[in-house]
């Protein structure tokens, strides 16, 4: 009688986990954490083609601030970019305002939002072009007047005291046959 019933136990158990596998369903964002993240990406694009950078760095948390680049290299992690100090970021940002006059960023909407299980924090992935160019008269290495780049941005926001801001931003850019590929060129 005990061997039946661990038996049937036995398989009971592996019934329930079979049925308990597969995909985890994702968690819903809510409408208004969608609205402030939405906001955070705006406030982000707009800074930086303004070259406004407090508008620009409004957008990010201090505090555990990381940016990663692979340069369009993603399975070589010797040369990506890497900064954990926000100021890097903001050095970074003055330097491209003060070297072209004009820049456009295009991101894909809707953003993928992915929220963790307790709504703190949020794996944000889209789509970007960005493109600079420098004022008349001048011209780049080549005698270019501008540049030009794609790829992908997954940023890490976090909700603290009831706000989102990007705490990761990881860039995984395109490289020259990427863009080609991507553009049909």
């Amino acid at each position: 009688m005990f061997k039946k019933l661990a038996k049937i136990s036995s398989v009971f158990m592996l019934l329930v986990c079979f049925v308990g596998c597969g995909n985890v369903d994702p968690i819903p964002v809510s409408p208004p954490d969608y609205l402030a993240i939405n906001n955070v990406l705006k406030r982000w694009r707009e800074g930086y083609e303004t070259e406004d950078i407090e508008t620009y760095m409004s957008a990010y948390w201090a505090q555990g601030f990381r940016y990663v680049s692979d340069w369009g290299t993603d399975g070589d992690k010797t040369d990506d970019l890497i900064f954990d100090d926000i100021r890097d970021e903001r050095d970074s940002a003055i330097r491209v305002f003060s070297q072209y006059q004009d820049i456009e960023i295009e991101l894909s909407i809707p953003p993928e939002i992915a929220m963790n299980e307790d709504g703190t924090q949020a794996e944000v992935r889209n789509h970007y072009r960005i493109q600079g160019f420098v004022a008349d008269g001048e011209s780049l290495e080549g005698g270019f007047t501008g540049w030009f780049a794609e790829g992908d941005n997954l940023f890490i926001f976090e909700k603290r005291d009831n706000e989102w801001r990007i705490a990761e931003w990881h860039d995984e850019s395109f490289n020259d046959e990427e863009i080609r590929s991507a553009n049909n060129l």
